[in-house]
């Protein structure tokens, strides 16, 4: 395999991983989006089916607040996520401001009530055996909030793991003669020497080539291309997504 073709190869399979990537993500804001209208749902029906019991603790409010909440959230959230169903990849995506400070507040709110149920539960203390229906609804809806809450920590912790320790597998190939080189650079833009045929080059998301072991010594301190500065890791995209075509 030349330079070239090498080139042409890894941009299609880049191409392909952002494609895929985005069909990924529009399949997750789906199941999201099935998951916030369960909850309201459940959160009416369970509201309609305890109307004439008692609690000692509002356990009926915390549930009306929620699902009122929730409502809200669905809202942003279908707001915020339905361009992604109106683009072809990932960086052209871009949040509304109002939108995410609106959500912002919404998510605060949220945290504040759930801290209130979670008072009222330890609070309650015959709701498990005279409303059970009730207490283990506010349970499970308080449980998994604080469990959304810290996902997301633990979701960046690992991709900074991830971002750090874990490097791509950048495309090989043999140099032959000056033909192979699409962009009419003869030599290594780390080391300034000449290509010679039989040695090998690595070829970055970019498109910029350079001796393997130059490119893996850089490597080594930077995650960027020497000549461009642009991250090989295509999930540096997740948290800072580039300003320009690929």
């Amino acid at each position: 395999m030349d330079v070239r073709e090498g080139e042409e190869d890894f941009v299609n399979s880049q191409t392909q991983e952002r494609t895929n990537a985005l069909k990924f993500l529009k399949v997750l804001i789906v199941m999201e989006g099935f998951l916030k209208v369960l909850k309201i749902l459940i959160s009416c029906a369970v509201l309609f089916l305890t109307r004439n019991e008692k609690c000692e603790v509002p356990l009926k409010l915390f549930l009306l607040v929620y699902m009122v909440i929730t409502i809200a959230k669905f809202g942003i959230f279908m707001s915020k996520n339905l361009p992604f169903f109106r683009i072809n990849r990932i960086p052209e995506y871009r949040e509304n401001t109002d939108i995410t400070l609106f959500s912002n507040f919404i998510e605060a709110l949220l945290l504040f009530w759930y801290l209130i149920g979670f008072n009222w539960i330890q609070e309650c203390e015959n709701c498990s055996v005279a409303n059970p229906l009730l207490y283990y609804t506010t349970v499970v809806f308080v449980g998994l909030g604080f469990v959304a809450f810290i996902a997301p920590l633990i979701a960046i912790v690992l991709l900074l793991f991830l971002i750090t320790f874990v490097k791509p597998k950048l495309q090989e190939v043999m140099y032959k003669d000056q033909s192979d080189v699409s962009d009419d650079t003869y030599h290594c833009a780390i080391c300034f020497d000449n290509y010679i045929p039989g040695i090998k080059l690595k070829l970055l998301p970019c498109g910029h080539h350079f001796h393997q072991e130059c490119i893996d010594e850089w490597l080594d301190l930077k995650d960027t291309c020497p000549l461009c500065k642009r991250n090989i890791n295509l999930l540096y995209d997740l948290i800072d997504p580039p300003e320009y075509d690929v």
